[in-house]
């Protein structure tokens, strides 16, 4: 990245009044997921162990190493806006359970989780992760996250939309009432001045469904950003690519069907487009703890740069930082100001 650009973040970051940017209020629905994390050594040796087991009519596999943590795209922008200093508020269903495990992980750390509604129920993902491959298999349980519509938002919610800045709908993949969820939300929030952003989450679990996205809430004039990965523009797109070339064109061709400006980020670059694109190099990982949660990272970095009125290189390289730092975390916690002015401090006199 050009020293001029990381100068001047730094400057505006260094000059970010705490108190005021709290001031901003972004709302997240609908999705919270526990994660639950199993990690083994290899997969063969894995299948081998369960087989025996299986064959045996039951028993115990020890010393698997295992956590949880937050999950669901919603729950985690919304965690990575609170510690950049952003008031954030989760709106979703879940259990009783589910919602005291919000407290401890989202609760504690200034999320606003008074809009959640308890009876529901609670939405799990368990990951086998393998060393060997830094690879992982997810198994999930969309509990009610996999319903959740517009109908579901009650007159606080609906109020607190219209005060709010910005409003960001996830998992519309998991969602079987993703597309009117999003139409119906964008269209009340744009009736109230509030930004709309938008991050499908991966459409091959829905893949006859994007046709109807693109023509019910893609190309309506209510949405105003489009957050994408690689994957994502190609199932939009319905064009497979091989180089970053081919992606830009792609993801050009599908601005010219939308409205809304499209924020791509990728392994190698980030890029947003309105009419000609913005490139901004991803930043290099010295050491990959995690990929995922990184998409939910980078959103939130995106979305703090665009409320606070960064050009379109500074917003583009403030998400990747925020992105970048939370791979480089030994544990899954998201950078705060503190940590990023450190590192642009750092990276300046390289």
């Amino acid at each position: 990245m050009e020293k001029q650009t990381i100068d001047k973040l730094l400057k505006k970051l260094k000059n970010i009044n705490q108190d005021e940017i709290r001031n901003f209020n972004v709302v997240l629905l609908p999705d919270f997921f526990v994660d639950h994390f199993l990690t083994f050594k290899n997969l063969d040796e894995t299948i081998v162990k369960i087989k025996k087991v299986y064959e045996q009519g039951g028993g115990n596999i020890p010393n698997v190493l295992q956590k949880i943590n937050q999950g669901g795209n919603s729950a985690n922008t919304a965690l990575a806006l609170a510690k950049l200093g952003i008031s954030s508020h989760l709106i979703c269903r879940t259990d009783e359970l589910g919602f005291n495990l919000l407290k401890f992980f989202l609760g504690k750390k200034d999320v606003d989780i008074s809009h959640v509604k308890k009876d529901g129920k609670l939405a799990i993902t368990t990951a086998f992760e393998f060393e060997n491959k830094n690879a992982n298999i997810m198994i999930g349980d969309t509990g009610s996250v996999s319903n959740f519509s517009f109908e579901d938002l009650d007159k606080n919610d609906l109020d607190l939309i219209a005060r709010s800045d910005l409003l960001c709908v996830t998992t519309w993949n998991l969602n079987k009432e993703g597309s009117m969820l999003a139409k119906k939300a964008f269209n009340f929030a744009k009736k109230n001045n509030t930004i709309t952003y938008f991050d499908i989450g991966d459409p091959s679990t829905k893949p006859n469904e994007i046709n109807s996205l693109l023509e019910n809430v893609l190309k309506d004039n209510n949405l105003d950003i489009l957050g994408l990965n690689e994957n994502e523009i190609q199932y939009l797109s319905g064009q497979k690519v091989s180089t970053n070339d081919e992606l830009i064109k792609v993801a050009r061709q599908l601005k010219e069907k939308i409205n809304g400006r499209i924020d791509l980020h990728t392994q190698d670059f980030t890029c947003s487009i309105k009419t000609n694109p913005i490139i901004v190099p991803s930043i290099e990982i010295s050491e990959k703890y995690r990929s995922t949660g990184a998409g939910d990272a980078w959103n939130a970095g995106n979305i703090f740069g665009e409320l606070l009125g960064f050009n379109d290189n500074e917003r583009l390289f403030f998400a990747n930082c925020v992105a970048g730092l939370y791979i480089l975390s030994s544990k899954p916690i998201h950078p705060n100001l503190d940590g990023i002015i450190k590192y642009l401090n750092d990276l300046g006199k390289i």
